[in-house]
């Protein structure tokens, strides 16, 4: 072969190495970024808030992310505000103080409903913070009035009408958080006068079980409703904010990973939630380690 030609076939080889290798880089898959630290989950006090918490902590680490959980807190989505954590779990209408016109999502009423729960979402991500809220879940742990069947027969309660037109008769016994918002919703619904008393919210269940001419606040997600026969007042959720359960992430929590804990949060049922509290509710009841370590049959029940 001819010198010069050798040197010319030489050269295209190498070009056409070159140019395969620059193409097989561009084609390598990016690491997702968040798998390169741990993602720190914030959450609120409550057990079954706690238990969740770990069902998304395993499910990050499920899909090769490192998570791990901060000390329970009262306001867990300012964590993510103030950069101590990635991702938040709270109920949505704890991040009303995120939106730029909280009271142009609630109303006149000042209360959030299910709705405007998406409302206060898509305010939070137009706003193009370096929060975003993720999906809100099926589930919510909103208050609702409660009462026993009996009692319920004998005041003859099946609505928030009949409930209004019987309140004359009947104690509301409710936690201190919301009393004052109670006495107001009820009197703009017809009661002139509502009896409303307050009570430690652990002493609420009890309170159910043993009190005459009264209706009871209690969340629409406790187990002791169901599992002891107790009758929730139709309507009665209007009294109160929605709770759905939402998720805040700051910008270190990648689209895949985001993905993912969208999925749990769909699945969040308002069934798992009374599982989930049933579950971890008891004096005797699991961890909230051992109660997400279930998950998948709280889902399937």
């Amino acid at each position: 072969m001819n010198l010069r030609n050798s040197i010319t076939v030489g050269m295209l080889s190498a070009a056409l190495l070159l140019t395969l290798s620059a193409c097989t880089e561009d084609e390598t898959p990016t690491t997702e970024p968040s798998k390169e630290i741990t993602l720190r989950i914030a959450a609120g006090t409550q057990p079954a808030d706690q238990a969740l918490a770990h069902v998304y902590a395993n499910a990050l680490k499920a899909e090769g992310y490192k998570a791990s959980l901060n000390e329970p807190a009262a306001n867990p989505y300012q964590q993510v505000v103030d950069g101590k954590a990635d991702l938040a779990l709270d109920r949505a209408a704890k991040a009303l103080s995120l939106a730029a016109d909280p009271a142009a999502i609630t109303g006149e009423d000042q209360l959030l409903s299910a709705e405007e729960s998406q409302s206060l979402r898509s305010a939070i991500n137009d706003a193009e913070g370096k929060v975003t809220a993720l999906e809100l879940s099926p589930a919510d742990a909103g208050k609702i009035l409660v009462m026993s069947q009996a009692q319920a027969t004998l005041h003859k309660v099946d609505s928030v009408e009949t409930l209004i037109a019987a309140c004359a008769d009947l104690t509301i016994i409710s936690d201190e958080a919301s009393s004052e918002s109670l006495k107001t919703a009820l009197k703009d619904a017809g009661c002139e006068k509502p009896k409303v008393v307050e009570e430690q919210t652990a002493n609420l269940a009890g309170k159910l079980r043993t009190s005459v001419d009264s209706a009871v606040v209690l969340s629409a997600g406790n187990a002791v409703i169901s599992d002891e026969g107790f009758y929730s007042i139709p309507g009665s959720a209007s009294f109160f904010n929605a709770e759905n359960y939402m998720l805040l992430a700051d910008n270190d929590v990648d689209d895949k990973a985001r993905a993912q804990l969208n999925s749990i949060t769909g699945e969040f049922s308002q069934q798992s939630l009374v599982d989930l509290n049933r579950m971890v509710s008891q004096e005797d009841g699991l961890s909230p380690e051992q109660a997400a370590a279930r998950w998948e049959w709280i889902i399937e029940e």
